[in-house]
């Protein structure tokens, strides 16, 4: 596996999401790198300006851009006995036209940004970090507030099994390895192709899927319905897999998330989402 890069813009998603990027880091033996997206003295400043204009008390902030995560590479040692190194990106301004280099430079092989639900408690995942994927060539996970701080046990790949990309069964399996989960490739038919039946299906999964490597954490499921939200509804929800996994801009995806510049994942998923440019 490779070292994770976090997006870091010190919000509380953000600090969640450190969390369980600790412990991946932590069980995966990488490091991780910790990129802030703005200056933290000038979020300061702009927060002491509302509080004085609003009429509001005044509250200090911690100028110290570690202490945070010190803190949470503390409580993960104290809990697991893990250590994952940590280093944050310095002298490189964050922006999705600099994440390759950086990507390149510190040996990266995936993207964390945490998020939460606005006003309405819609989970937006925004475009700007699927840009960063897009141009870096990394998958990126994004990681709801609200969900459980644990190591996943069950990843689920959504895809038509015609169009199921090696490379993203090979990383899953490498991490499932590493951190004792398994893989359920399921299988549902793109929009406008038929339906592959059991037997033949199961006869592609053994012999494009499956390797002596892999074949200890990778099941598969052929999937009838062909509602999406539905379908996912059901590999999440009703067979408790922890972790989504889609391919950008790919069938599925598009239904999943609604066709929109601002994807949204349904309010019935608070699972983290993996998406693979």
């Amino acid at each position: 596996m490779k070292n994770i890069l976090i997006f870091n813009d010190f919000s509380r998603e953000a600090e969640h999401a450190t969390e369980l990027a600790l412990l991946l880091a932590g069980k995966t033996n990488t490091n991780l790198y910790v990129w802030n997206t703005f200056d933290q003295a000038h979020e300061r400043v702009a927060k002491e300006l509302a509080a004085i204009n609003a009429n509001e008390e005044i509250v200090e902030f911690d100028a110290d851009n570690t202490s945070w995560i010190e803190k949470l590479e503390s409580k993960l040692n104290w809990q697991s006995g893990l250590m994952p190194v940590v280093q944050f990106i310095e002298g490189v301004d964050y922006a999705p036209d600099n994440v390759f280099r950086i990507v390149q430079k510190y040996d990266v092989g995936m993207l964390i940004k945490g998020i939460t639900a606005n006003e309405d408690e819609v989970l937006r995942i925004g475009s700007e970090a699927l840009s960063c994927s897009t141009k870096s060539g990394c998958p990126v996970m994004f990681i709801p507030e609200k969900f459980e701080y644990k190591a996943f046990e069950k990843m689920v790949y959504a895809t038509d099994l015609r169009f199921c990309r090696r490379e993203v069964v090979t990383f899953l399996s490498q991490l499932a390895k590493m951190i004792n989960a398994s893989v359920l490739i399921a299988n549902i038919p793109a929009e406008g192709l038929p339906y592959m039946e059991d037997s033949y299906a199961r006869s592609v999964f053994e012999k494009e899927t499956l390797n002596p490597g892999n074949h200890e954490h990778i099941y598969f499921s052929n999937i009838r319905e062909r509602d999406i939200p539905k379908a996912i509804d059901v590999l999440v929800n009703g067979m408790n897999n922890d972790l989504l996994v889609m391919v950008n801009h790919k069938f599925h995806f598009n239904e999943l998330l609604r066709h929109d510049v601002s994807y949204s994942l349904p309010d019935n998923l608070h699972v983290p989402l993996l998406v693979f440019p």
